[in-house]
């Protein structure tokens, strides 16, 4: 019996076919982008996810927060969101 690399298999070979099944799936399950725009599906989690997304960002060292406040002084006060 041959070993498994000495029967002509070459693995480069196959990544290309490989990276073409994954996108293909993509472009055949992906005709239904009407979902995100129906009624219903903007509720008040995605808006705060969207908050918290756009919040998270290196001037605010990556907070997690929903938003600001003045506080005293210079220092804002945040209004954090924690998942845990």
């Amino acid at each position: 019996m041959k070993p498994f690399l000495s029967c002509g298999f070459r693995p480069e070979r196959l990544t290309p076919w490989l990276l073409l099944l994954a996108l293909s799936t993509l472009f055949l399950c992906s005709f239904d982008k009407g979902y995100f725009y129906r009624p219903g599906n903007d509720d008040w989690n995605s808006s705060k996810n969207l908050a918290v997304a756009e919040n998270l960002s290196p001037d605010h060292g990556f907070r997690l927060f929903l938003g600001l406040r003045p506080g005293s002084g210079d220092a804002p006060t945040y209004e954090m969101y924690s998942r845990f």
